[in-house]
């Protein structure tokens, strides 16, 4: 069953910024826009790559490898190489502290 896992500090993940946790057997990136934050399985859907180790722009997170481009609303593809989004995972904030939804 799932169950919200903490995973950081809200002042950890500056704005504009992200970070890879592994939580139990689950990779996530938490990722910090002018809109909030937002957590996706920390995995490029076109070859692997831990998205963690990318970039944040605006809205969307980009694969340090091939370039492609991820809605993090959503999960859905923005920009090629990747033509099958990835997953976004439930968020919440509670006193500061980051706790994503896994399994």
């Amino acid at each position: 069953m799932a169950e919200f896992k903490r995973v950081a500090n809200v002042a950890d993940i500056p704005e504009g910024q992200m970070r890879g946790f592994e939580v139990g057997f689950d990779k996530v990136a938490v990722c910090h826009t002018s809109e909030g934050f937002f957590a996706i399985t920390d995995e490029c859907s076109h070859d692997a790559a831990p998205i963690s180790s990318g970039s944040v722009a605006g809205n969307e997170v980009v694969c340090p490898r091939h370039g492609a481009r991820f809605d993090l609303k959503t999960g859905d593809v923005t920009a090629p190489p990747a033509v099958v989004g990835i997953d976004t995972l439930e968020l919440k904030i509670e006193n500061d502290e980051i706790f994503v939804k896994v399994d």
